[in-house]
């Protein structure tokens, strides 16, 4: 999501220096990517905090705008490394003495969806747009290598492919596996030129083997098998992905592709699509304090739903 803000940052300053501090496994989706000048990666960890903030000094940078970050390192770290200027949002830990915006307070609740939140953080550094669109581009490289990967599937240029994103990174988030082989069998006996691919990281690649297995030669497990860096690549080409409220997800509405977006362990009003929703399919159960005593919160979304939406938006973008 944060790529908003950096459009939006570049486009206000586009002689500035744009340095990003980022996670060294999730920062890597934006390698390269033409609005950053220079990277930092931190982990996070404790450990990593003072050469961090020691590289942060040597900047020494005008400003600091997060868009997203965890505390209690983020705030301190960037209040130490000497910038003037630090703008947050939401800005309701308490650590919010330290920033420029302390006043007013604003959290999610005023704040809304998450794009909408990176671009109020870029507009209090006098970066003002309205542009709600992600900005992901993807190289003829990284789209070379997932051709040449899908080939050793026999997936050519004109297999219709459709990802099935079995995993999340928070358990309420995951969509059960039985539901995913059913859909799978569901969609493979409808149309069944269609190939299924089983998309997840690492640890997730014994469920996806499960899966495919249990779906059939329709079904083909890629988890794990595709870097960050070339995700979005793989994803592109995708003629449609059913995922729950994933990172996989931003990466679609990011590159283009459709989605049918299953919410039953978040707020789609948070984190959902808000562009090109002709090309978006969101089924959601209330993410509400009764949903959050259930074990499987994500199960009171039916198969039939989802198979109906994924069926429509595949006629739909033929």
């Amino acid at each position: 999501m944060s790529t908003s803000g950096l459009r939006a940052l570049r486009q206000r300053y586009p002689e500035g220096r744009l340095v990003a501090l980022l996670h060294p496994v999730t920062g890597r989706l934006l390698d390269h990517h033409p609005a950053i000048d220079e990277t930092i990666f931190y982990s996070g960890r404790y450990t990593d905090f003072w050469p961090t903030l020691f590289r942060l000094r040597r900047l020494k940078a005008d400003v600091a705008l997060v868009f997203h970050g965890n505390e209690p390192q983020i705030t301190p770290l960037l209040s130490l490394a000497g910038i003037p200027f630090l703008f947050k949002l939401p800005n309701t830990s308490r650590y919010r003495f330290l920033l420029s915006n302390a006043e007013p307070r604003q959290d999610w609740a005023r704040l809304g969806h998450g794009l909408r939140q990176r671009l109020a953080v870029a507009r209090l550094a006098g970066a003002d747009s309205k542009d709600t669109h992600m900005w992901l581009p993807v190289s003829a490289q990284a789209r070379e290598h997932v051709a040449h990967r899908l080939q050793a599937h026999s997936l050519g240029s004109h297999a219709r492919l459709v990802g099935l994103q079995i995993g999340a990174s928070k358990p309420h988030r995951v969509w059960p596996e039985q539901n995913f082989i059913a859909l799978g069998r569901a969609l493979a006996v409808s149309q069944p030129e269609l190939r299924l691919l089983i998309t997840g990281s690492h640890r997730e690649t014994e469920a996806a083997r499960r899966v495919a297995g249990a779906i059939g030669p329709a079904a083909i497990d890629v988890s794990g098998q595709f870097d960050l860096a070339r995700l979005p690549a793989l994803i592109q080409r995708l003629n449609l992905l059913i995922t729950g409220d994933t990172g996989p997800m931003h990466i679609a509405f990011a590159v283009g592709t459709p989605t049918v977006c299953l919410f039953g362990g978040s707020d789609p009003s948070a984190a959902g699509p808000l562009n090109d929703l002709d090309r978006h399919r969101v089924i959601a159960a209330p993410w509400d304090a009764a949903a959050r005593t259930l074990d499987v919160p994500m199960g009171r979304i039916s198969v039939a739903d989802v198979l109906a939406e994924a069926q429509a938006l595949l006629s739909s973008v033929a």
